[in-house]
């Protein structure tokens, strides 16, 4: 990715944005659209800044957290996100965008596991930053965090 806004930029705006709401007690399908897609940005920031011995291209246009989670652990495997909370905000992102079989409004439920799961990958991906900035080994070249 050229130098500019990065993933991590763009998760943490609408991260803000998303706690703003959630604070506020909202419930709604964006409230779960968002984190789904909060949670692949920073997914999708240790890979693009990580991961330079492998092409990146498919992976960083998924909107599956299950792909990332796989694509992680077999190429940041110092990753210690805990997944099985991550993956509480996997199949939103069309499920609550767009008519079908498939699609619902949420509940405060839905909304609160969503929430916990961005909490979880936000802090799992900082950590992950901070130790390579410790290491001497940025995977953060814009200087995100």
């Amino acid at each position: 990715m050229e130098k500019g806004i990065s993933y991590y930029d763009l998760a943490e705006n609408d991260y803000q944005f998303l706690l703003k709401d959630w604070q506020e007690g909202r419930i709604g399908n964006l409230m779960c659209s968002a984190a789904q897609n909060i949670c692949e940005r920073y997914l999708k920031h240790v890979i693009d800044s990580y991961i330079t011995d492998t092409d990146v291209t498919r992976i960083l246009q998924t909107h599956s957290l299950k792909a990332l989670r796989r694509f992680m652990q077999e190429h940041v495997p110092d990753f210690e996100g805990k997944w099985k909370i991550i993956l509480q905000a996997d199949g939103y992102y069309f499920s609550t965008r767009y008519p079908g079989d498939t699609a619902f409004f949420v509940g405060k439920e839905d909304v609160d596991e969503c929430w916990e799961a961005v909490e979880e990958t936000r802090r799992a991906v900082i950590q992950l930053i901070k130790e390579q900035k410790q290491r001497k080994m940025p995977i953060d070249q814009e200087g995100a965090v």
